[in-house]
């Protein structure tokens, strides 16, 4: 239900943001969103299929509709809509991983490089997102003082929170998805924010950039002891 309200959306989103630069390009992109996952599938996972393709690429396809919502959305409709469109693809990001490993045989390998270097990504976007509070509260104040007292204590009040409930020493211990929850949260307000201070294509590219780190983390081949080495 989730995964199909989240393609309704990219369905719906992709033409509405497209139109506007060429309804031809609109009318090829959703031709190419309802098409592909309808002509390639994996045996399996759909009772017809016409061209048989490996697991892989049906996640593929799935994360491409996923992207394709959050994007369009982001891109054509009100900050309320694209905010309640980002809320749902990370409900549906979440409750897709169990079918995205079964399709890839039952374990998503991460290779030890790009394990390495999604870690490391984790800590940047983790700064980035601290850095954006900073920026919005100095931005936000309407004097010295008051600029200097939201810029500081915006990116505080994250790092309480994080450091609470999804820092590896966390003072409450909370189940994966309680500390992905709070992750999530921090990401998206942080989108929010720069959003707000007039950067919309960053604050995209940045909500991107964090829901596939976090992905890709929980897809490790480890993934129920990465969530707990994040979570301990």
């Amino acid at each position: 239900m989730l995964r199909f309200a989240s393609e309704i959306v990219a369905w719906v989103a992709t033409p509405w943001a497209l139109a506007v630069h060429s309804p031809v390009l609109a009318g090829a992109a959703l031709l190419l969103l309802i098409g592909l996952p309808t002509v390639f599938a994996t045996p399996g996972d759909k009772v017809a299929v016409v061209v048989e393709v490996p697991g892989e690429v049906t996640i593929g396809l799935s994360v491409l509709q996923l992207l394709a919502a959050v994007v369009a959305a982001w891109a054509a409709w009100p900050v309320p809509v694209a905010m309640l469109v980002w809320v749902l693809v990370g409900v549906t990001i979440y409750a897709e991983l169990p079918r995205w490993k079964r399709l890839a045989g039952g374990d998503l390998t991460i290779p030890g490089p790009l394990r390495l270097v999604n870690d490391i990504l984790a800590f940047v976007v983790e700064l980035v997102a601290l850095a954006v509070f900073a920026w919005w509260g100095a931005a936000t104040g309407g004097g010295l003082v008051l600029s200097l007292v939201l810029g500081i204590g915006a990116p505080l009040v994250a790092a309480v929170v994080w450091g609470i409930f999804a820092s590896p020493k966390a003072q409450v211990k909370l189940p994966p998805y309680g500390v992905a929850a709070v992750q999530g949260l921090v990401f998206f307000v942080a989108l929010i924010c720069l959003d707000l201070l007039g950067h919309r294509t960053l604050a995209v590219l940045f909500g991107v950039v964090a829901a596939a780190n976090m992905v890709i983390g929980r897809l490790d081949r480890d993934a129920d002891l990465w969530w707990e080495r994040r979570s301990a």
